[in-house]
């Protein structure tokens, strides 16, 4: 069975690379990859991880005040869905 894919998108092409530092020192194993044109955002990028890291990703996107983050999971039919963070 295949792992869903998941990514990160941030305000900015800036907080986006700071993101992309903090989780590669944070242990966390990220790609950098284009934003699917299906989620609305100014920045172009994305980071893009598996299921088995998104614990790991949101813990260090709070302990490092990371601006703008929204997650999202590729559902049914290749279509991204966001995922309600509390």
């Amino acid at each position: 069975m295949m792992s869903k894919k998941f990514i990160v998108v941030f305000i900015s092409t800036h907080e986006t690379m700071k993101a992309e530092r903090a989780f590669k020192e944070g242990g966390a194993k990220v790609r950098t990859t284009t934003r699917p044109r299906a989620i609305d955002s100014n920045c172009q990028l994305a980071l893009t991880f598996k299921e088995e890291e998104f614990a790991k990703i949101r813990q260090i996107t709070e302990k490092q005040s990371l601006s703008g983050a929204g997650f999202f999971r590729q559902g049914e039919g290749g279509l991204w869905e966001r995922l309600d963070i509390p």
